[in-house]
């Protein structure tokens, strides 16, 4: 769907870097960054055996007394035991470390600050840095400045000076915009979690298998990640398609699928007698595991096809309806551009023409 080649080269490095980014560094920096908060805060002696995984225990038990936390770490350890048999045994040895129960609740929120914290640095500067490299890239390898998009429509017509001190301090910003929301929101979020303010939203907040973030992580750092896009743009016309296209994005992910699931999950219970939705707004699922015999058999076949529906939709609109209409977009633009500037060219020229051939000029 690319307009050039230039720019599905640039395209094709700006995705594999936000995948690799995203999707492939957490097996990396995770493990390092969760050794590091746990030897800081002295909550575990040995990282050979599972007392590192104490930070599988959900920010849910973090978030009341002491007493909840103690309770918290036995029912996780009981979860957590039927694929790691020694589990209870080791996180048994962290609670008796500390008598004061309180200090080891004061140290836990403490090490999931430092992750948090971390790990929302490293991934807004990743993300921030991405399309640096891609339109550097792309202006060393082509020798053209400017939105790739629009390379085989309009000739370069960019002020030198003005674009490079433009470039500083869209730079700045990067820097700014990657660096205060990490330093802030981790602090903010386990200060309410450590005085009880988010005890009911703390799952929100979780680590799967203390490596993943969450969907809510997940939205504040690309929340903090959408204005830097657009601030990077290389021309007026970029700076659109980025707001389009990374607004729809960000719309589809965190509420496309479910309106697409809520849709299709109600159509089926309907015409189908089906059982997958609940009533709430805010659970609209039921777990239909509970389900039995061929409601639950029909019901299973429903959600494979509704989940594999709903994904192929997204990618059709995402990867195909939403270009198409953002390269239209920008046709019109440029070839709107073109035209002023023909016409500005036009009457600078009849301008400067003797009085007697102006009449002419036309």
């Amino acid at each position: 769907m690319s307009n050039n080649k230039d720019e599905a080269i640039e395209r094709s490095i700006m995705q594999t870097l936000y995948f690799s980014m995203s999707f492939l560094t957490p097996f990396i920096f995770l493990p390092f960054f969760n050794k590091r908060a746990l030897k800081a805060t002295g909550i575990v002696k040995n990282f050979k055996n599972s007392e590192k995984r104490i930070l599988e225990v959900s920010k849910k038990h973090l978030s009341g007394t002491a007493k909840e936390m103690v309770d918290g770490i036995k029912k996780t350890a009981k979860e957590l035991s039927m694929k790691d048999k020694n589990i209870e045994k080791d996180f048994e040895n962290i609670l008796n470390r500390f008598s004061d129960k309180e200090e080891l609740r004061q140290k836990l929120i403490k090490a999931h600050e430092k992750v948090f914290r971390n790990d929302y640095l490293t991934t807004t500067a990743m993300w921030g840095m991405t399309p640096w490299i891609c339109t550097e890239t792309t202006e060393r390898r082509t020798h053209r400045k400017g939105f790739s998009a629009g390379y085989k429509l309009k000739d370069d017509d960019i002020d030198e000076k003005e674009y490079q001190n433009s470039k500083k301090k869209k730079f700045a910003a990067t820097v700014v915009l990657s660096v205060i929301p990490a330093l802030v929101f981790p602090k903010l979020i386990m200060k309410g979690i450590k005085s009880g303010k988010l005890k009911k939203h703390a799952e929100l907040f979780n680590y799967t298998n203390a490596m993943f973030m969450s969907k809510t992580i997940y939205a504040m750092m690309w929340l903090s990640d959408y204005p830097n896009t657009i601030i990077q743009s290389r021309d007026k016309n970029e700076r659109k398609d980025r707001a389009i296209r990374n607004g729809a994005l960000l719309a589809m992910f965190f509420g496309g699928d479910f309106i697409l699931n809520n849709v299709f999950g109600r159509i089926s219970d309907k015409f189908f007698k089906t059982k997958i939705m609940n009533g709430s707004l805010l659970k609209p699922f039921k777990d239909i595991e509970k389900l039995e015999g061929k409601t639950l058999k029909k019901s299973k076949r429903a959600v494979i096809i509704i989940y594999w529906t709903s994904m192929l939709a997204n990618c059709m609109l995402l990867g195909f309806g939403l270009p198409a209409i953002l390269n239209r977009m920008l046709r019109k633009n440029i070839q709107k551009e073109n035209i002023q500037k023909q016409n500005n060219l036009h009457y600078i020229n009849n301008k400067n023409m003797p009085e007697i051939f102006q009449k002419f000029s036309t």
